[in-house]
């Protein structure tokens, strides 16, 4: 009992930002006069609920990674919003533990209100995969910063690879940080057996769908080769990919079928994207020049930089046909979900974290009334 009292009385804060952050989600629906009935079934809640309800019949379904449909079809659509919810409130309480760990200059609750307000506000409330990704990323993290039980380490960064692919960055900078902590340590034997414990499991989990879809379609890689039909994607790089918008942006090259509305709102889309992508390589960059000036190598600053870097280059790897979509179109929210990006923010003076936090809180409002009201903003 005195350990759960405990609990509540050092994370009141997170208590507070999470209410908080489901009224942001309710003034959205206020905003955008929707009911939470119609949101639920809004854009890609149709595909994970299919592929819940009647498994990987079409290849275009195998974009969905198995975790959160798998919540859906054994905990209902109700469990899976609960679990939704779940997620995020622990993913608050581990963050605010990597906060402290990793002496983030800012307080803790306004580090935690950046996340809280983001757009994660709206999808933690729907059957979408960023709470469990951002809970599971969040949590293996701060167990291999914490130096918790390998073991649960592997688990939690298999989980989250079956969740969305990019767990998989998450899972090779960890064993970076790992094969740096033995190398600096000395002590070989001992985070020998750290790598393969966490690592035997990780892997184990993280194969089981590719191997699903080889045995299924014959294809292991099924889930990356799909977008380039039915998703309607190119191959790209970072360069490309910004190239492209920066055009969107400035220039009249992509006419969306001459649609007023869709080039304007496409225009804001990158423009967000450029932005955050910008923001990310900043506190990337700020953050090893954190550590140079600090003479001294902060191994899970390491592993959050390359996380990062790796999150980046993924990402722009594949951007929607622009003569059709806007190319990043879905990197809004795949940004939000990144928990490096808010460790990042937190280096800035208290001050500067409470504007950024006014200002997700807008944009938030304002986005994720769009997307309510049925345009795939994110």
């Amino acid at each position: 009992m005195e350990k759960v009292k405990k609990f509540f009385t050092d994370n009141k804060d997170v208590f507070l930002l999470f209410a908080l952050s489901r009224l942001l989600f309710a003034a959205v629906l206020l905003i955008a006069q929707k009911s939470y009935a119609d949101v639920l079934l809004l854009f890609d809640a149709e595909h994970y609920r299919n592929v819940a309800a009647i498994g990987y019949q079409e290849e275009y379904m195998t974009a969905c990674f198995p975790m959160a449909p798998l919540v859906i079809r054994y905990l209902g659509h109700v469990g899976a919003v609960i679990v939704n919810h779940l997620a995020f409130f622990f993913s608050l309480v581990f963050l605010k533990q990597l906060i402290l760990k990793m002496k983030v200059e800012a307080k803790a609750c306004y580090v935690l209100a950046l996340a809280a307000f983001s757009p994660l506000a709206l999808f933690i409330s729907l059957e979408y995969t960023e709470a469990l990704f951002f809970f599971f990323t969040v949590t293996a993290f701060y167990l291999y910063v914490t130096r918790r039980n390998p073991l649960l380490i592997g688990v939690v960064l298999g989980l989250s690879v079956a969740t969305r692919n990019t767990g998989s960055l998450l899972f090779f900078a960890i064993f970076v940080g790992m094969v740096m902590e033995m190398i600096r340590s000395k002590e070989y034997k001992k985070w020998i057996k750290n790598i393969v414990l966490a690592y035997i499991p990780a892997t184990a989990i993280s194969l089981i769908y590719p191997i699903f879809l080889q045995i299924r379609f014959g294809n292991w890689k099924l889930f990356m080769d799909c977008q380039y039909g039915y998703w309607l994607r190119i191959k790209s790089d970072i360069f490309k990919t910004i190239w492209v918008s920066l055009q969107v942006v400035f220039t009249d090259t992509y006419k969306y079928g001459g649609e007023m509305d869709a080039i304007v709102l496409f225009k804001i889309n990158e423009a967000f994207s450029l932005l955050l992508m910008a923001l990310l390589i900043f506190l990337i960059v700020r953050e090893i020049l954190i550590m140079k000036r600090a003479g001294k190598i902060s191994i899970p600053s390491v592993v959050a930089v390359i996380y990062s870097v790796l999150f980046i280059i993924a990402l722009c790897m594949t951007i929607r046909d622009p003569e059709y979509n806007a190319p990043t179109a879905c990197y809004y929210r795949y940004y939000a979900s990144l928990f490096t990006l808010y460790l990042g923010l937190g280096r800035f003076k208290e001050k500067t974290v409470q504007i950024c936090m006014f200002g997700t809180m807008l944009i938030t409002l304002l986005t994720a009334s769009v997307f309510c009201l049925g345009v795939f903003f994110f």
